[in-house]
């Protein structure tokens, strides 16, 4: 074989292998929020929309074995026969002071449940390596925002 052969299949082997090692590296971990009544103000335009304008602090754990406490605060505007749209911005903080900040979108049929998307923005400390991890997440409420379950499954991508 020529030089040129051998090269090219050197190249297309590394490749393959960097390839193959980033998804050996890629796992997936669940992140959940309970949460209490919180501060909840409420507007209700009849015949047009409710619109929720709140902040929350609570307690989070994630299936890598880190917790804290998280704080979030956003808005969740139901459109009578649209569905909701929610914008919710957090900051989190583990045991060791580590911060994450995560912004939450979610459009769905109605307030009480639905599903809609993470992201981690910001970190420092362990969290700067889940700058850009996206999660899917589900939300529950109790009824006349007494409180709320989330959970998040979540693809990370060691780098």
């Amino acid at each position: 074989m020529s030089k040129l052969v051998m090269y090219s299949k050197k190249i297309i082997f590394i490749f393959i292998f960097l390839l193959i090692n980033k998804h050996l590296y890629s796992y997936d971990f669940e992140f959940e929020v309970l949460s209490n009544e919180g501060d909840i103000r409420v507007i209700e335009l009849p015949d047009l929309l409710i619109y929720r304008q709140f902040y929350v602090k609570s307690n989070w754990k994630d299936t890598l074995g880190d917790w804290g406490i998280i704080e979030c605060t956003g808005s969740h505007t139901l459109h009578k026969e649209k569905g909701t749209i929610a914008k919710n911005y957090c900051k989190g903080t583990n045991v060791e002071d580590d911060n994450f900040w995560l912004i939450m979108n979610r459009n769905s049929n109605d307030f009480d449940a639905g599903i809609g998307e993470l992201k981690y923005v910001k970190g420092t400390g362990k969290f700067k390596k889940y700058i850009g991890t996206k999660c899917v997440y589900a939300v529950s409420h109790l009824k006349e925002g007494k409180g709320s379950f989330i959970k998040s499954k979540c693809k990370f991508n060691a780098q």
